[in-house]
């Protein structure tokens, strides 16, 4: 759909719920509860801020400390958890807890409904970055229109940047690669792989270019490229 196409917005609206699943949200939960083998599928798709329901967010926060530990998180490990921090009642205390372990018939679907959770995040971050910019135009007396449209630009790329920042990719995909560039430099004598940039700071990072690969410098309009 192009922006042309999108309805206007009549004043109620803009007061509409955001975009968000609770059933979602409380099968990943179950899922979690029922299997650490679920806890790991879903921490490589969401994060405890893609949760509508701070309640939520705050089991789920508790779930992966006991997984951090190496401990159970299930229903009653996770309700004693969060008696000892004072939310058991905030969040709906144990049988909230139980019931959201019934009501998932398996804990293999978690990692499906966990993107279903980033999905809605992601609308309601747009929806926020939306709102901001329509404050922007009505608040734009005596603003110049580039600094305006700049704000805008920022405020779709912010959301759009923590998407991006949210990829997370396993050791194992990367470690084989690491260990190839490492013995490339040494076989270098420890310098540079590749061909210098000149620019030192970058070099460090990159080792040089190497051949096959595509470079492109990108960034937003302002940000220095040239």
């Amino acid at each position: 759909m192009s922006l042309a196409e999108v309805p206007p917005l009549a004043g109620p609206s803009l007061e509409r719920t955001p975009p968000q699943d609770v059933a979602a949200e409380q099968s990943v939960l179950g899922g979690m509860l029922l299997s650490k083998d679920a806890i790991a599928d879903v921490v490589e798709v969401v994060r405890g801020t893609d949760f509508y329901k701070p309640a939520h967010e705050t089991i789920y926060e508790t779930i992966l400390d006991l997984y951090g530990r190496g401990e159970p998180a299930d229903a009653v490990t996770v309700a004693g958890r969060l008696t000892t921090s004072g939310e058991l009642a905030r969040v709906g205390g144990a049988p909230y807890l139980h019931t959201l372990v019934s009501s998932v018939p398996t804990a293999a679907n978690a990692g499906y409904y966990a993107r279903i959770v980033r999905e809605r995040a992601i609308l309601r971050r747009l929806v926020e970055a939306g709102t901001r910019i329509v404050q922007m135009g009505y608040a734009a007396d005596g603003t110049e229109v580039d600094d305006v449209v700049d704000q805008a630009q920022a405020a779709v790329y912010e959301v759009t940047e923590r998407r991006a920042s949210e990829d997370y990719i396993p050791l194992s995909g990367i470690l084989q690669g690491t260990v190839d560039e490492i013995d490339a430099i040494q076989a270098h004598g420890g310098g540079f792989s590749g061909v210098p940039t000149g620019l030192v700071d970058l070099d460090k990072l990159t080792h040089g270019w190497h051949p096959g690969q595509l470079i492109v410098v990108a960034a937003r309009p302002g940000f220095g490229k040239s």
